[in-house]
């Protein structure tokens, strides 16, 4: 990385950990100190607005852009530099960073911008998927989580961290109800009664260690379909213990589909949408996969790497 000439941040400082003076006179002298100039923007930001940033700073001749912030942010940044052959840096400031922890980025700032600085860093290639003009990176659902994720500011996430989201699912849970869910997939249809559904392009279920399933990979050209039954306080303690366990796909209350190509959702009554961490609408949706669609710079042990036959770059 020792020829990079300009870099591009994009920082937010409604993340989870954001301490905005501190960190950006952090950042700011490392860059300096590898003779990096470093241009600052500040976000959110309108999706077009962005968009017409990052465009421009290609053709700018601009060779390094990093997002500053949790998942929501890294992923509103990725969306415009998917299919580019450009890498994105992660300086993981949110409150569950788990793409970063998935890719064995260090959560420390310092370590985070050696990485991205790095000569001997991977590069490695994951999987998006694609709703509308936009692509994200981790996961999409509806039911609860949505629920919980509206009703979580960024003052509570500064202040409680994983806390704030464990207390609103708490409050959640008295309303607990299964709705009748269409699903076509891959040219497959079939109907459920769900409280949840939960397309995912990573195995950790919402905080590290606890996993859905060891089988489900950032790198191996599928979504995982997670379709959850759970209408009782019984069900979700067997929730609870299978995904302890890493059992998930045993659990009754848990069915495990493999999308390919694409998949969409239509529910009984319009049910509210997430995906990566922001609400984004309401159903009926549409998703299409994108395999290996997006380069990412990431530690020596990140998790797509113990994939064999991955496809990574040594820088």
């Amino acid at each position: 990385m020792s020829n990079l000439k300009k870099g591009l941040l994009f920082y937010n400082p409604k993340s989870g950990h954001s301490r905005t003076e501190q960190q950006c006179e952090v950042i700011n002298k490392h860059f300096a100190n590898h003779h990096i100039e470093l241009e600052t923007i500040l976000i959110p930001q309108r999706h077009e607005e962005i968009h017409k940033i990052i465009s421009t700073a290609i053709k700018d001749g601009i060779d390094l852009f990093i997002a500053a912030g949790g998942d929501g942010t890294v992923s509103m940044i990725s969306t415009h530099l998917v299919k580019t052959d450009i890498p994105i840096g992660i300086i993981p400031l949110g409150t569950g960073n788990l793409l970063a922890r998935a890719l064995d980025i260090p959560l420390k700032l310092e370590n985070a911008l050696d990485l991205i600085t790095s000569d001997h860093q991977e590069i490695v290639n994951i999987d998006t998927f694609k709703m509308d003009d936009r692509y994200f990176l981790l996961n999409i659902s509806v039911g609860v989580s949505p629920k919980i994720m509206e009703s979580v500011d960024s003052e509570q996430k500064q202040r409680l961290g994983f806390f704030a989201y464990l207390i609103n699912f708490i409050q959640q849970l008295l309303g607990l109800a299964l709705q009748r869910v269409e699903i076509e997939y891959d040219h497959n249809k079939t109907t459920y009664a769900a409280s949840e559904i939960l397309l995912t392009n990573i195995g950790t279920a919402g905080v590290e260690p606890l996993t859905w399933s060891d089988e489900i990979l950032l790198n191996d050209g599928t979504l995982d379909l997670l379709i959850f039954r759970a209408a009782s306080l019984l069900d979700i303690l067997g929730l609870v213990i299978a995904v302890f366990s890493k059992k998930g796909g045993l659990n009754p209350v848990i069915k495990f589909l493999k999308v390919k190509e694409y998949c969409r959702l239509t529910s009984q009554s319009p049910m509210h949408t997430q995906a990566d961490g922001d609400v984004i609408g309401k159903t009926p949706f549409t998703i299409h996969v994108c395999p290996n669609s997006l380069k990412i710079i990431a530690g020596k042990s990140n998790k797509v790497n113990q994939k064999e036959g991955v496809n990574n770059e040594n820088l």
